[in-house]
Formats: C-alpha cells, sequence, structure tokens
C-alpha cells in the first residue's frame, strides 16, 4: 500500500509539471512582436545654435530608406534614408542634389517615440555632415526636425519662443494631425511660411 501511494504521488507530480511546461508555451497565433521606445539623451540643442553650426540646412523630400545602421560606435541604431534637396537654406549642396540622411532609431525601436521618416514626408533639417559629403545625421537629433505640411509645420522636441507658432491661423493638415497621435514626447506647432523666412533670414546672416 506504502509503494502505490509512492506511485501515484510521482504521477501526479508529473502531471502538475506537464500542465506548467504547457503553459509557458506560446498559442498557436500569438504574435511574440514588441514594439518599443527606446529612451535616450537627446542633445539639447537649440534653433540659434543649430543655425550657426549645422554644415547643411535643407527642406528634404523622403524618397526611400535604404539600411539600418547598428553596432560598432553606434550606441543607438539608425536609419538611413535617400532624400532629395527641395530648398537648400545653407551649405554646399544644391536643389535636386540626392543625400543620405540617418535618423536615430529604426523600425519597431523609435527614439522617444519619434516616428521614422516616411517615403513622400517633407522635412527642414538641420544636418551635419558624417564626413563623406554624401551622408548627413541630424544636429540636436530630434531637435533639429521639422516635419512640413502645407502651412503648418510640426517642429520635433523642445519648443522654443523665438519661432513663430500657428496659433491657429491655418488649419492644421492631416499629416500634421497624424504625427501628433503617434507622438507621446514634446512637439510645437509653427506657421510655414514664417518659419522659412526666419530660417532664411538667420541663415543668411550667420554666413557673413
Amino acid at each position: 500500500m506504502k509503494k502505490m501511494r509512492i506511485i501515484i504521488l510521482a504521477l501526479c507530480c508529473f502531471a502538475l509539471v506537464s500542465c506548467a511546461d504547457e503553459d509557458t508555451k506560446s498559442k498557436p497565433g500569438e504574435s511574440n512582436e514588441l514594439k518599443a521606445s527606446v529612451h535616450t539623451s537627446i542633445e539639447a540643442v537649440t534653433y540659434n545654435q543649430a543655425i550657426k553650426e549645422s554644415d547643411l540646412i535643407a527642406e528634404v523630400q523622403i524618397a526611400k530608406k535604404s539600411d539600418t545602421i547598428s553596432g560598432g560606435n553606434n550606441i543607438v541604431s539608425k536609419t538611413k534614408f535617400e532624400s532629395k534637396i527641395k530648398k537648400v537654406y545653407a551649405g554646399g549642396k544644391k536643389n535636386q542634389d540626392i543625400i543620405d540622411i540617418l535618423q536615430d532609431g529604426q523600425e519597431g525601436l523609435e527614439i522617444e517615440n519619434y516616428p521614422l521618416f516616411q517615403s513622400g514626408e517633407t522635412y527642414i533639417l538641420m544636418l551635419m555632415d558624417s564626413g563623406d559629403g554624401q551622408t548627413f545625421w541630424i544636429k540636436g537629433q530630434v531637435n533639429g526636425t521639422y516635419f512640413v505640411d502645407g502651412n503648418t509645420t510640426l517642429k520635433f522636441g523642445n519648443s522654443e519662443l523665438g519661432l513663430p507658432r500657428n496659433n491657429g491661423r491655418s488649419k492644421l493638415g492631416m499629416l500634421i494631425t497624424k504625427k501628433q497621435k503617434e507622438m507621446t514626447s514634446n512637439f510645437q506647432v509653427l506657421d510655414t511660411s514664417a518659419l522659412k523666412e526666419k530660417i532664411e533670414k538667420d541663415a543668411n546672416e550667420t554666413a557673413y
């Protein structure tokens, strides 16, 4: 009888272990995909500082994602985008030139919930030459990024008092509204026309 009890107890333990193991396995169709935001120290660069220190200030149209760069000296992965210059405000490039732009983060691991560039989007960017005259990274990361959508522009990063706010003068475009919903971090809505005039004026003054 004692031997029978031991056998029954052993069978019960085996059954419990098997059930626990089954519970830890993924169920059919269950997704393991994770979407996260990388929290990092964002370079606190002001507008005036970016105007003075950037190698290239330009309005660009994003053509396509061309690469993801990680490892090596890159603590944070970067996504490379082929882009066409629409207007140069400062720097040695020309309108219609094709350049590569490095944006911090990658798909599924965006920086502080700031979305990655998308094909067809237009940005005004404060850029630094990586050294080859073709590939540029963004001065101040998100703080040097301005998403242009018609009469309104969405500045990523910290708000600045000296920049021309929209203040309800123009209705927000659908793309701006969509970006705002995607972002949980800081941003500022600006008047596109007034911003472009200011950048052109400030860039010209800095050049002399």
